[in-house]
This record gives structure tokens, sequence and C-alpha cells, in this order.
């Protein structure tokens, strides 16, 4: 019986098989304002992920520090008060963000310790819809930060911050 075997110039070549190697993705400006344009389109900040904790902490310096030493997050976005005292700063942890803003300061939108900062399409309209579905309920308000909130608390007594993003701001 003849060989079945093709000629090696006729074979298909061999695949050599190697491990998948992460792909590092690099956005042009364009791709970044298309990205930025969608967030703010689906009421997210830019860089923010739809849940973020949010912490109300005595020293947001500290806690920054702690969070970088204990746990290997890094920093985001900083922003000073008028006194020069960090007033808020965003910590990230892979593609996690932590809040940070000073506990008993005014502006803190949860009015606690601890809230879920929950970016949705229209602030209002998830307010008015948690209301129906039996959870306390603030006014919606436009923030200094550009976010307009609502802070939600459900049955079981957890705050969620609900905000849809409006503009970028800094706080004054």
């Amino acid at each position: 019986m003849p060989s079945r075997k093709r000629p090696a110039a006729t074979r298909p070549a061999r695949r050599r098989r190697t491990k998948a190697r992460p792909t590092r993705s690099v956005a042009t400006a364009s791709q970044t304002s298309q990205s930025r344009t969608a967030e703010a389109a689906s009421g997210l900040a830019p860089g923010m992920q739809a849940v973020n904790t949010y912490l109300a902490v005595a020293n947001v310096s500290a806690s920054m520090e702690f969070l970088e030493r204990a746990f290997a997050f890094t920093r985001g976005v900083v922003l000073p008060d008028t006194d020069g005292q960090v007033r808020y700063a965003e910590m990230r942890h892979g593609d996690s963000v932590i809040m940070l803003v000073r506990r008993g300061d005014p502006a803190t939108a949860s009015g606690g310790a601890a809230a879920l900062y929950t970016y949705v399409t229209d602030v209002d309209r998830a307010a008015a819809e948690a209301r129906k579905a039996g959870a306390g309920v603030t006014d919606a308000e436009d923030q200094s930060w550009g976010d307009r909130t609502s802070v939600v608390t459900d049955p079981d007594g957890y705050r969620w911050v609900l905000a849809t993003f409006k503009k970028l701001a800094a706080f004054t």
C-alpha cells in the first residue's frame, strides 16, 4: 500500500503552541473621548465604576497612606480643601475604586461612615423607583463636584448614594 504522507511542501504548516500573552490596549485621544462621552451618557463619571465604595474617614491623608501600605492601593484623584488638607481622594485597587471623604464635611453626600456610591443614568428616576420600592430617599441635588445625587436608605439600613455625572468640577 502506498504511503499517504504528503510531501512537506504541500502539508499545512504546524502551528507552534505558545502561551497567550496579555495585550495592552493603547487608546487614542479619539477613543478616550468617545469612552468619556459614553460614560457621561450612562451617568458614569470618567474613570469610575457603576458601584463604588464611599467612606467618610477622620483623616483622608492617613487613610490613603494606610490603604497604600496595607493593601497596595494607588492614588487617583486627590482634592485638597482651601486649608490644604485633603478633603476627597479616590484610591484604586485593580479596577475598583474607594472614595474617601472627611467625616463630618457638610459636602459629604452619604451622611454616614460608609455608603455604596452608585452611578445611574437618571438619578431622579432611580430615586423615585427606590421610594416606590419602600426605601427612604432624599431629594436629588446637584453637587459641587459635578454629580447629581440622592441618598437612598434600603430596608436593611444600607445607604446608597445614587449619582448621575453631570460635569467635571472641583471642590470649592
